[in-house]
């Protein structure tokens, strides 16, 4: 109960797909040089549920996938947005996800080698329009 006196409840429903692709998949994280499954449950206990997918907002992450017939390679430049990156691993072997909310865009070319990759930029409209927060 709120300082309202109602009773919020979790309005959100939390989904995630399974296949192949998602379950044998791993994500690289830059920051905490770990590797970490696609949906991270524990998550589902923290005060932001979002951080299920794909272990909450990093600045740069790999999802290898091991199980793709594709050679292809995808770098997507996101913000919260990229939760919906795990609907992309089938069609890749590799995706790198970039957030530069966290991570100046000058210092990219130390993380990734841009050759011959598809690019997604999937950003919400607050972002677009309050282009400040992108570094």
């Amino acid at each position: 109960i709120g300082k309202t006196g109602i009773v919020v409840k979790d309005i959100d429903t939390i989904k995630t797909i399974s296949n192949p692709s998602t379950l044998n998949s791993s994500v690289y994280n830059y920051e905490t040089k770990k590797y970490t499954k696609i949906y991270d449950y524990d998550k589902l206990k923290s005060l932001d549920k979002y951080d299920i997918y794909l272990s909450g907002a990093s600045s740069i992450i790999d999802i290898v996938n091991p199980t793709s017939n594709s050679n292809k390679e995808l770098i997507v430049f996101r913000d919260s947005y990229g939760s919906l990156v795990p609907l992309l691993i089938d069609g890749y072997r590799k995706i790198t996800v970039i957030d530069i909310r966290y991570v100046s865009s000058r210092i990219l070319n130390n993380y990734i080698k841009f050759d011959n990759q598809d690019v997604l930029f999937m950003y919400s409209i607050l972002t677009i329009n309050n282009s400040f927060s992108m570094r």
